[in-house]
């Protein structure tokens, strides 16, 4: 009697007959379950469409919701394909065959029958763009700057221009216009002459002889290098090596203008 009552309590598993709640179609009802719960249809998978039944051309022509005699709107009872698609349209033998005529070509007086000038001139006085070769360069070229100094000394750049500075602020009298110069100007002996006024007596020669000009040398301010602000003093505006490529510009620009 023992042994039965035993049979009979395993007949009944985990003391239910209820369907066992497994993951991850059951989750319990908490918070970790709300994250592990598995989204969607669970038996949907990859084979479960008849993709091969539903896409093909006689399920298109049976599920479109139309007339049978014709289109929804005004059926009409002409057949909607009165030929297959291979006898409606003729093939390559159906065509006319090709019927070959000599072809006739008049004489060209002229190369393909134009006279007009292929190749206008280029070279002519009104217009026109000449080449490297036709004009006549005769100046001096490979010219370079010079420098001062020796032998294992330093070598100092020959500028074109002198840098003076005014220290106090008061800037050099033309002596001729009795006005201040603006920009470069020239320098001999205390004697200051602009630009307009040197250029002047260099072609006129009225008071000035061309010997005593060709004394002068060009200087120029140094209000854009540094700035003295009434006193001896120098507040630097560029650094060295601005100035180093200002000078050797301006001195190769001097070899040619």
């Amino acid at each position: 009697m023992a042994t039965n009552d035993a049979q009979r309590s395993r007949a009944v598993a985990f003391g239910t007959t209820l369907n066992r709640e497994l993951l991850p179609l059951k989750v319990p009802a908490n918070r970790f379950g709300n994250e592990l719960a598995l989204r969607g249809a669970p038996n949907r998978g990859p084979g479960c469409y008849d993709n091969a039944e539903v896409s093909g051309f006689i399920y298109e022509l049976e599920g479109r919701p139309v007339c049978r005699r014709g289109y929804s709107v005004g059926a009409r009872t002409a057949p909607r394909f009165p030929k297959p698609a291979h006898m409606d349209v003729p093939g390559p033998p159906a065509y006319q065959g090709i019927i070959s005529k000599p072809i006739h070509f008049d004489q060209a007086f002229k190369s393909f029958n134009v006279s007009a000038t292929r190749f206008p001139a280029i070279n002519n006085k009104d217009h026109g763009h000449p080449g490297p070769g036709a004009y006549a360069f005769d100046a001096k070229r490979d010219r370079k700057v010079k420098f001062h100094g020796s032998f294992g000394g330093p070598q100092t750049l020959i500028t074109s221009v002198t840098i003076k500075c005014n220290e106090f602020g008061e800037p050099d009298i033309c002596n001729s216009c009795k006005s201040p110069p603006i920009g470069d100007y020239f320098e001999y002996k205390k004697v200051y002459l602009c630009r307009k006024c040197y250029n002047h007596h260099l072609t006129t020669g009225e008071k000035y002889t061309k010997s005593y000009l060709q004394s002068f040398d060009k200087v120029r301010d140094c209000s854009n290098i540094h700035n003295h602000e009434g006193t001896n003093a120098r507040l630097m505006l560029k650094t060295e090596r601005d100035l180093k490529k200002q000078r050797f510009r301006e001195a190769y620009m001097s070899l040619y203008f």
